[in-house]
């Protein structure tokens, strides 16, 4: 008895009730009530992620970089570990904060791009890093998924056509973590000597032609399609960490493949035929 008093406190005073079979059929009020649940928990998360980037704009000293003995105190009296985790955990949700903080203070078109934005605490950690790293370049994030050449390149030389907005709903972390070195690093050469000596070929993993299949009119075909191959990609990627880093390296070939992609659907999409130019040569700074 005692057990089940203790996981109900865990929840609010109402009782948490299972869904019958009526409450689950399929229907327009069901998908609206998915949607109203979705909605409320991105709202409670950017909440919850403001009052983080609040508490630590208040407590860190921004010379030492480290929070308040006060704060420290308070975070261990009210076990605040429980719900955030670590202090360099709670500095992440503070970050996410300082994302949303960005879009509402720093855009012409705040409710347009914090729709845009992502719910994970990483992923938008991984945007306060691309603040922080070229805010030139988040702008253009917002409209494609932006590459240069080299550092040196001027923004009409950075390469948008054919692409997506990098910054959206459903992006991953290890999307954007990997956009952003790439982004850092533009110039690294594949071939360079590598200072672990990660030279040894461990496995090869190819995907299909038939990611560059499409119809006569620019329709996807073929088994699969970019997001699977994405979404694979962040599967890999997540497994190597600075655990792994000394043994193992990721070298990936999805910039050409992104290009390629891109360039066989252009090839006969009618609205870009008919304009006679390629989409996305420009963009608004917003």
């Amino acid at each position: 008895m005692s057990n089940t008093k203790n996981q109900q406190s865990l929840f609010s005073d109402d009782a948490i009730i299972t869904p019958g079979a009526n409450a689950v059929a399929l229907s327009n009020a069901l998908a609206r009530k998915i949607k109203t649940h979705f909605k409320k928990d991105r709202d409670n998360r950017f909440e919850l992620f403001l009052l983080s980037n609040a508490i630590r704009e208040k407590y860190l000293d921004k010379k030492s970089n480290e929070y308040s003995v006060d704060f420290i105190d308070f975070y261990e009296q009210y076990k605040l570990e429980e719900v955030y985790g670590k202090l360099a955990n709670f500095t992440k949700y503070a970050s996410a904060g300082s994302v949303i903080e960005y879009v509402k203070s720093n855009t012409t078109a705040p409710n347009k791009y914090l729709a845009q934005l992502p719910v994970g605490t990483n992923a938008l950690y991984e945007i306060s890093l691309i603040i922080k790293l070229d805010e030139e370049a988040l702008r253009a994030c917002w409209h494609f998924t932006p590459r240069r050449k080299s550092k040196a390149a001027k923004k009409h030389e950075w390469i948008t056509s054919g692409t997506k907005p990098l910054i959206r709903p459903d992006v991953t972390f290890a999307e954007l973590s990997a956009w952003r070195k790439r982004w850092e690093e533009p110039e690294r050469e594949e071939a360079e000597q590598d200072k672990y000596q990660r030279n040894v070929k461990l496995l090869t993993l190819s995907v299909s032609q038939d990611i560059f299949k499409f119809d006569a009119v620019g329709n996807k075909e073929g088994i699969v399609d970019l997001e699977e191959v994405l979404s694979l990609l962040g599967k890999v990627q997540a497994l190597l960490n600075k655990d792994n880093e000394k043994q193992f390296r990721l070298e990936s070939q999805i910039e050409r493949i992104q290009e390629r992609y891109a360039a066989a659907k252009e090839k006969n999409d009618p609205n870009i035929v008919l304009k006679g130019k390629k989409q996305g040569s420009k963009y608004k700074n917003d």
